[in-house]
């Protein structure tokens, strides 16, 4: 995990050094783009969709503190998924650097995409049943919107729901967020209690980082 945060830090600093230097608009690789947000997409309602099944299988509710069941663990697999398809995400930042398009290139875009993948490395090894469900619910669902909505901007600048987007990005980490205060605040010791504190102290930072870009933006 750490060797490929390191592997993605450094192609940013790396990338950037050499494309600023680099004559010219940068590359734009339509195609490319083209296919890989309508992969996401799928991917993304893919693992919702799982998650949704799977938490109605087993009888979770909206109310934390859900069974966890660290043999069985009905969620690893499409949270193992999951935490791979972070590994694709980073091509988000391949493009961005590629096109040369640094208003794009924020530190709110370097850190979530490098410490959500180490996050989700640590609910893999620690959190990886019960409760973590409707993260991958809620991340799923708004990044299957996100996907399409990079999808539509390779055809046009005109998209008049792009703030919308960042709203409910804000209501998902508010939502997370709401599971962790219950599940810390109920003394639930179901999903380990220091990962969800870490978590929430996380959430927190990003929620901030949103807002801030959306006061910005909008």
């Amino acid at each position: 995990m750490l060797a490929i945060v390191a592997a993605y830090l450094t192609f940013v600093g790396v990338g950037t050094f050499v494309m600023k230097r680099l004559p010219g608009d940068g590359f734009r690789f339509y195609g490319l783009s083209f296919v890989y947000n309508i992969v996401q997409v799928m991917l993304c309602s893919y693992m919702c969709i799982e998650s949704l099944v799977i938490a109605l299988r087993q009888g979770y509710t909206l109310t934390p503190c859900n069974t966890f069941d660290v043999v069985g663990a009905p969620v690893a697999k499409v949270l193992w998924l999951f935490y791979m398809s972070k590994v694709l995400d980073f091509m988000d930042t391949f493009f961005i650097v590629m096109k040369k398009n640094w208003k794009q290139l924020t530190f709110l875009h370097v850190y979530h995409h490098s410490t959500i993948f180490a996050f989700y490395w640590l609910n893999l090894n620690a959190g990886y049943d019960g409760d973590i469900f409707l993260t991958i619910i809620l991340n799923g669902a708004i990044h299957t919107v996100m996907y399409t909505y990079y999808f539509v901007s390779l055809h046009t600048r005109d998209i008049w729901w792009k703030k919308y987007l960042t709203m409910c990005q804000m209501v998902q980490f508010g939502c997370m967020n709401v599971q962790a205060v219950y599940l810390l605040g109920s003394g639930c010791t179901k999903f380990p209690p220091r990962l969800t504190a870490m978590y929430f102290v996380y959430i927190v930072s990003m929620f901030g980082l949103f807002a801030h870009f959306f006061v910005q933006s909008y």
